[in-house]
């Protein structure tokens, strides 16, 4: 998905109004007001920055925090993890059902290679 692809996706959940392109990881009072946002929903993880031990410690404390649940297996490191670790599969499956190697991205050695 592309960057774009991913703030539509975000558009199309029933509780977002509004999506604010090239948002800052971390966002202060200002931000919150700016952009009249009302929550803001994360998982419940502290995250540490240079400054602070959970950036979202200020949003808890005005109560605007949602916290959302982790789906087991479906964090986007699990998601590489997993499109790395089948990326021969889908690219000789692909290659079999006719797309090109132009299609794919890939260079003429990884084709012959497999």
């Amino acid at each position: 998905m592309n960057e774009n692809e991913r703030y539509l996706s975000v558009l199309h959940c029933r509780y977002v109004d509004e999506v604010v392109k090239d948002a800052p990881w971390e966002i202060d009072e200002a931000f919150l007001a700016k952009h009249r946002i009302d929550f803001v929903a994360h998982d419940n993880i502290p995250y540490a920055s240079s400054g602070s031990d959970d950036v979202y410690e200020h949003v808890k404390a005005m109560g605007m925090f949602v916290p959302t649940k982790r789906t087991e297996f479906i964090s986007t490191s699990d998601l590489i993890t997993r499109i790395v670790r089948n990326y021969d599969n889908f690219v000789r499956r692909n290659l079999f059902r006719g797309y090109s190697r132009d299609d794919l991205n890939i260079g003429y050695f990884s084709v012959n290679i497999h």
